[in-house]
């Protein structure tokens, strides 16, 4: 019996439940509101509403981010009852006159714990029994008790977390607005310390990843993990967290009992912490302003320093006047602080600056490489597991293992580190250049099981050379073209849409499918580096390849892998057991317009000169065209008004100019050209003047 009552004291728990019970009956309120009643709702509402009613619209419920009151209930109430049972010991009469009792701390502690404890679990508990009951009573058959259980796990864990959170909290600040602040700060520091420290590293540090470190970091934090986790959780990240709530809880009793009276109303009470606070919100106010105002200028390092020096001031002076409790805090020794915190972090920028580690200049030796993955994005090696468990069409990452391939991303990948220094000083200028550019992530696998990943934006132009071979291999068009994973066996249409008009072809025979597929095949290996990166030459027509997912009796049809949205190619949604995957009809797919030709579909596929598009204006700029007057010509009125235009009527001259025209503003000398359709719409574009043909520069010649 001593053990019981030495653990707790039963007058001081009844004193709490007099007190608080009322938020045990409020929360209780909330939840039945948000969880079961709101099922009722649904159960309730007339036939002609529910008839597209299923699983998803009633698991809905149980899922904490679609529900705002269930969030804000679940995020607010545990760090309430935590400031309010123990919010004595922000009042130092108030603290006196608790420890007067003769009672030990250690019990006072752990009594004002189970009160809580009881106070937010009983609600939680009793709120799943009922929608359990009403469930089973009503009959409702998407929800089984197994999704309840999830619920009941995921709100156990949220209110044991923010509520031993908070108490842990109140243990060392002696101010109950800045015990919840502070709660769900702590909270969130793992995720987004680690975002703002990732991306900060990465205006330095050529070639850092931060986007494939950046991701998933919302797992770092319990705040953001649970209420957005994907249902069941992990049994070991369920463990972690109980373990986190033990630790909170001896944390929060060690400084319990250690804690002074005295420091009632202090912002902090541990005197050791002062200096680590003042210096973290300063380290952390810097970061963030520098991340602000680099991503609203624009990439100029300029305000990116400007952002550093005001958010180290405003962190560094306003965490003094709240430590002080006072305005008066521009000494000259505090200001010696700041500078000496500034001097640090000059030296670090400088040591990073200069890569006195030599992460920039670090590439694998051939011999060590197992394989390389090499795309525009990290997405397929980040988020596959995740956004596609269990369904047959997966990405296919862009692995390369083909040793002529991964030579050739090396020597890539040394070009690019021999040229740092330039890339660096350029993505530190201006922005707003009209050169294209490349955005290469590499993520190396080594025999020895290591992996090494950059991340690069190049100009195009500059590394052609290098990217040329790669771009135009079998194993890139293979990881960047559906149609290569396309089983010509399991599609059950191609559709094919002009561009500028309305013209449609479908095939559905499937020998033709074959045909067709074999020929696209063709002409994506055969299409040149040029074709694919420089020459923006619109497309003729759209291309939709319908796959079957099953067959007409249910049976799965064999597996078909799709790729990520390529350079000319796109996945569409999912519906019933068809999945569509798309791609262009590029000018260079010489051998599909050969085939659509010898199958009489050709005219019937896009738009022809002199049938249908009727004549074509043709106007020149000697200095070309930046950005704004590509706007201006967006928004381009008659073009056939204009004196001095060139207006091209023959079938024979328009198609040329059909093949010839691009996309996108340019440099240099140039022509504009406007397409009048016979339907009456028009559509524009741009010829530059060394590709222009010869019937177009005699009429501009003075």
């Amino acid at each position: 019996m001593k053990s019981k009552t030495s653990f707790i004291n039963k007058g001081i728990l009844n004193n709490d439940f007099k007190r608080y019970t009322w938020i045990g009956i409020v929360y209780l309120l909330g939840l039945l509101v948000a969880v079961p009643l709101k099922l009722a709702m649904i159960y309730t509402r007339p036939e002609a509403i529910k008839v597209n009613y299923n699983a998803f619209t009633y698991l809905r419920v149980l899922e904490f981010d679609s529900s705002p009151l269930l969030l804000i209930l679940l995020l607010t109430v545990p760090v309430l009852t935590g400031i309010l049972l123990f919010r004595y010991l922000q009042y130092g009469k108030a603290a006196d006159m608790e420890h007067a009792l003769p009672i030990k701390r250690e019990t006072l502690y752990n009594t004002h714990i189970l009160t809580g404890l009881i106070l937010l679990l009983t609600p939680v508990i009793i709120t799943a029994l009922i929608t359990w009951a009403l469930v089973a009573g009503l009959g409702i058959e998407f929800i089984a008790g197994r999704n309840i259980l999830v619920w009941l796990e995921v709100a156990f864990l949220l209110n044991l977390l923010l509520f031993l959170s908070t108490v842990a909290v109140g243990m060392f600040t002696g101010l109950s607005v800045l015990q919840g602040l502070l709660t769900y700060i702590l909270l969130l520091v793992p995720s987004g310390l680690s975002l703002l420290v990732f991306h900060n590293l990465s205006l330095y540090v050529y070639g850092f990843p931060n986007d494939y470190y950046s991701a998933n970091l919302e797992k770092l934090s319990p705040l953001l993990r649970l209420p957005n986790s994907t249902p069941p959780l992990p049994a070991g990240e369920i463990i972690l967290y109980l373990l986190l709530c033990v630790a909170l809880y001896f944390l929060g009793r060690y400084l319990y009992r250690r804690r002074n009276i005295e420091t009632a109303g202090d912002a902090i009470t541990i005197e050791v912490l002062r200096p680590l606070f003042k210096y973290a919100v300063t380290f952390c106010t810097m970061l963030l302003l520098g991340s602000y105002f680099h991503s609203a200028a624009q990439g100029s390092m300029f305000w990116t320093y400007f952002g550093y020096l005001l958010g180290a001031g405003l962190g560094y002076f306003l965490t003094e006047i709240l430590l002080n409790k006072s305005l008066y805090v521009f000494q000259w020794q505090r200001v010696r602080g700041l500078g000496v915190y500034g001097l640090v972090i000059i030296v670090l920028i400088g040591l990073l600056y200069t890569d006195c580690t030599g992460y920039e200049k670090r590439l694998p030796e051939l011999s060590q490489i197992k394989n390389v993955y090499m795309d525009s994005y990290f997405y397929p090696l980040i988020y596959e597991d995740e956004m596609y468990a269990g369904n047959a069409f997966k990405p296919s990452k862009a692995i390369y293992d083909d040793h002529d391939n991964i030579a050739r991303i090396q020597a890539l990948h040394r070009q690019i580190i021999a040229r740092r220094g330039e890339e660096k000083e350029a993505s530190s200028g201006p922005s707003g250049e009209t050169q294209r550019k490349e955005r290469i992530c590499l993520a190396y696998e080594l025999k020895n099981g290591r992996h090494l990943y950059r991340d690069y934006i190049i100009p195009t132009a500059v590394y052609a050379e290098q990217l040329k071979p790669i771009y135009e291999s079998r194993e890139y068009k293979f990881h960047h073209f559906e149609i290569f994973r396309a089983n010509p066996d399991t599609i059950k249409m191609i559709d094919i849409h002009s561009r500028n008009g309305n013209k449609h072809v479908r095939i559905a025979e499937p020998e033709r499918i074959k045909q067709a597929v074999a020929v696209l095949r063709q002409d994506v290996l055969e299409q040149s580096f040029e074709a694919m990166t420089v020459n923006q030459r619109p497309a003729w027509a759209d291309i939709n390849i319908t796959i079957a997912l099953a067959d007409d009796a249910g049976n799965t049809m064999p597996a078909v892998v799709y790729d990520r949205v390529g350079i000319y190619g796109s996945v569409t949604s999912e519906r019933n057991n068809y999945y569509d995957i798309g791609m262009e009809w590029q000018k260079s797919y010489t051998h599909f317009e050969r085939w659509l030709q010898d199958t009489g579909l050709y005219d019937q596929a896009r738009l022809l000169p002199g049938s249908d598009i009727v004549h074509a204006i043709i106007n020149y700029a000697p200095d070309g065209i930046d950005e704004a007057g590509y706007r201006q010509l967006m928004q381009a009125g008659n073009a056939e008004e204009k004196p001095g235009v060139l207006k091209i009527t023959d079938p024979d001259k328009l198609e040329l100019c059909l093949r010839t025209y691009q996309s996108g503003y340019k440099e240099g000398a140039l022509y504009t050209v406007f397409f009048k359709v016979n339907t009456g719409n028009s559509f524009w574009g741009l010829i530059p003047s060394a590709e222009a043909p010869d019937f177009i520069k005699p009429h501009f010649t003075p």
